[in-house]
């Protein structure tokens, strides 16, 4: 497990020119070998506290409700960018949900910002 994480995190250092400092477990599941792996690549475990199921839910009211109900700081929003369920019209649900999400983030004065942001 410890050469798959580190392997990956050397493709993406190589990628992206920067060292990840955060790994997001695939689909959320950790088991307990996994903390002293992430320990010995000092990479922080990151996981959320609200997720839409935009890759499984086209109805972008839907997904937006469970996103924006009682959003406050510290919230870490699970959203996808890639392989997101479509609406009626063939559209990705979460080109119709960001907007009206960043919309209602400004209205409450929350600001987005990065995982690494948040921890300086």
């Amino acid at each position: 497990m410890r050469d798959e994480v580190a392997r990956a995190q050397d493709g993406i250092s190589r990628i992206t020119g920067s060292t990840p400092r955060f790994f997001r477990a695939p689909a959320g599941l950790r088991n307990p070998f996994l903390d002293p792996v992430l320990e010995s690549l000092s990479l922080r475990l990151a996981s959320w506290t609200r997720r839409g199921f935009d890759t499984i839910n086209g109805n972008a009211d839907v997904v937006y409700r469970r996103l924006a109900r009682s959003l406050g700081g510290g919230d870490i929003l699970l959203l996808h960018d890639g392989n997101a369920a479509r609406g009626a019209t063939g559209r990705p649900v979460i080109l119709d949900v960001l907007p009206r999400l960043l919309d209602r983030m400004r209205a409450v004065r929350l600001s987005p910002i990065t995982l690494r942001a948040a921890l300086q």
